[in-house]
This record gives structure tokens, C-alpha cells and sequence, in this order.
């Protein structure tokens, strides 16, 4: 026994509010968005944040359950606690956040937020009150057998819905990865240039200066694309060069061949149309994700997945 449950009903506790979770976040944000929106982590129907919460404040408050302001606090700290360690430990491995309370007053550090901790706060009375005494009924109007079946088939779709997503998600880092690391060579090749072709053109400074550069990966691209041509003018506008701008030439248009063969290969990837799918919905479903490393990777997907998602619903 663990509390006041075994680690079987523990365990379908889990399973039931989870899925419960899932249907309440994927209504809530399709209402939104005004289309459907599978929420979660998970590929199936489950979002263990809530299922995780859910247990929580079942298991902390039990022993205040005849006290409704100490059930209440010990819902609030012990969810909320839940949520930050949970939010932690995921952006440490996978380098995102699938939640975000940035934007909300008195946050730490976008993991948690008053509100938030307020609202577990209710809900663990109304868990305890209302909804957890209801299932408890239910669940004993249900005969042990065919709960072992569906406990049974549930458990094991779990575990390969779990290891699916991790691998998933562990693409996806690793995919953010290289489009910031690739972004950052663009950013450095394009300070360079913008040396090199100061050298040649005194007015190029002004230039640069008067025209913030932005950090956007497309935008970045074009401007190498300009700033590359710009080169090539330059220098056959030119009738002597002297060895130092020779050999930064020669460099940098190594450089330049060498970033635009990376971009492009990356740009002329095909994912597989599966794995297509399920990215799309990884990121496209959990529209507060959001990451500090990766920002500006992360946007330009997401900006990318739905513009396939609008040609895919216009050609429809």
C-alpha cells in the first residue's frame, strides 16, 4: 500500500485522470484555435501532467481531507512543485518547454505561476469533494476482470506511446540543433562579409549600420544571398587587390559554398511522411512551446509546419 491505495489503483488513477486531462486541454485549445488540436507530450490520448497532478493532490491532501484550507494548500504546494520539477527535468533532456508561464505575473521562470498554483488549489478540493469520490464509484461498479483487461492493454500502449514520444522528442532537439548551429555559422559568415566588403566600399559601414541585420534564419539567408552578390560586384569593380583582401575572398567564398551547401541539403531534406506527420503535431499541438536555446529554430518550424498545414488545407 502507498498511502491509501494500492500501486494497481494508484496506477489507474493515473491512467484515468490523465486521459481526462487530455480531453479537457485538446477541447479547451481547439476552441481556441477554432480547429482540433491533439495536446500533449504523449501521441495517444493522455496527458500525464494532469495524471501526475491528479495523484498528487490525492496523495498529499488525504491526511487533511477533514480540513478543506490545509487540503487546499497541500494541493496547491504539492502540484505545483510537481509541475516545476516535471518542466525542469523535461527542458533539461529535450532543450523545450511544452508549457510556458512566461507571460503570466509572478512566474518563475515560466515553469510555474501563481495562477496556476492557485487553481490546483481547487481542484484539489473539488478532487477530493467531488470527482475523485464519483470515480470511486464507478470504478467499484466495474467488475475486476474486465478492468485487468483494459489496465492490461492500457499499460502496454503507455509504454510504447512513451518510448515513441521520447525518441520523437529527442529528434526534434536534435533537429533544433542543427538548424542553430547552422543559423549561427550564417550569423558570423554574415559579419564577416559585411568586413570584407567594408574594406572594398567605405559607404557599405553606413550601410550595415543604418540596416539592423535580423536573426531570423530566412532572413539571414537573404542577406548572405545579397551580401555575397555585393562581393562578386565589388570585386570585379575592382582592378587591384592586394594580397590580405585576396586571401579574404578566397576564404570567405569557401565559407560561402560551404554554408550554402549545408543550408541547402538541410532545406532539400525529406522527412519521411510519418514522421512528418507526427512532428507537425508534436509542435503544431503544444503551441505554447517555447525554448530559450533554440527561439529562433524553434519559431521558424513551427512557421514552416504551418504554412504546410494551410497549403495542405487549401489544396483540400
Amino acid at each position: 500500500m502507498i498511502g491509501q491505495y494500492s500501486l494497481y489503483e494508484w496506477l489507474i488513477f493515473f491512467y484515468i485522470y490523465s486521459f481526462f486531462g487530455w480531453i479537457f486541454e485538446s477541447v479547451y485549445v481547439s476552441l481556441r484555435k477554432k480547429r482540433w488540436v491533439n495536446r500533449g507530450f504523449l501521441l495517444g490520448p493522455f496527458l500525464p501532467i494532469y495524471g501526475g497532478g491528479a495523484v498528487m493532490m490525492l496523495f498529499v491532501s488525504e491526511p487533511f481531507k477533514s480540513n478543506l484550507i490545509l487540503t487546499y494548500f497541500a494541493g496547491a504546494v504539492g502540484a505545483t512543485l510537481l509541475e516545476l520539477v516535471t518542466g525542469m527535468v523535461m527542458e533539461s533532456i529535450f532543450k523545450v518547454r511544452y508549457w510556458d508561464y512566461s507571460d503570466r505575473k509572478y512566474n518563475y521562470k515560466g515553469y510555474i505561476c501563481l495562477k496556476s498554483a492557485v487553481l490546483w488549489g481547487f481542484f484539489t478540493i473539488a478532487m477530493n469533494q467531488a470527482v475523485h469520490p464519483a470515480l470511486l464509484r464507478l470504478l467499484a461498479a466495474v467488475p475486476a476482470l474486465p478492468l485487468h483487461v483494459v489496465f492490461g492493454i492500457v499499460s502496454v500502449f503507455l509504454v510504447f506511446d512513451i518510448i515513441s514520444s521520447v525518441k520523437e522528442a529527442l529528434d526534434l532537439r536534435d533537429m533544433l540543433e542543427k538548424m542553430e548551429s547552422l543559423r549561427e555559422e550564417m550569423l558570423r559568415l554574415r559579419r564577416r562579409a559585411d568586413v570584407v566588403i567594408a574594406c572594398l566600399d567605405d559607404s557599405w559601414r553606413e550601410f550595415v549600420e543604418n540596416n539592423p541585420a535580423a536573426d531570423k534564419a530566412g532572413e539571414i539567408y537573404k542577406g548572405l544571398e545579397f551580401r555575397y552578390n555585393m562581393l562578386r560586384q565589388r570585386v570585379s569593380e575592382l582592378d587591384i587587390l592586394n594580397d590580405v583582401q585576396k586571401e579574404d575572398l578566397a576564404e570567405l567564398k569557401e565559407w560561402f559554398s560551404t554554408v550554402f551547401r549545408q543550408l541547402e541539403r538541410f532545406r532539400s531534406e525529406k522527412l519521411h511522411q510519418g514522421r512528418r506527420r507526427r512532428l507537425k503535431n508534436r509542435i503544431l499541438g503544444n503551441p505554447t512551446m517555447t525554448s530559450v536555446r533554440y527561439r529562433f529554430s524553434l519559431e521558424a518550424l513551427r512557421e514552416k509546419l504551418r504554412e504546410s498545414r494551410d497549403e495542405n488545407g487549401r489544396e483540400d
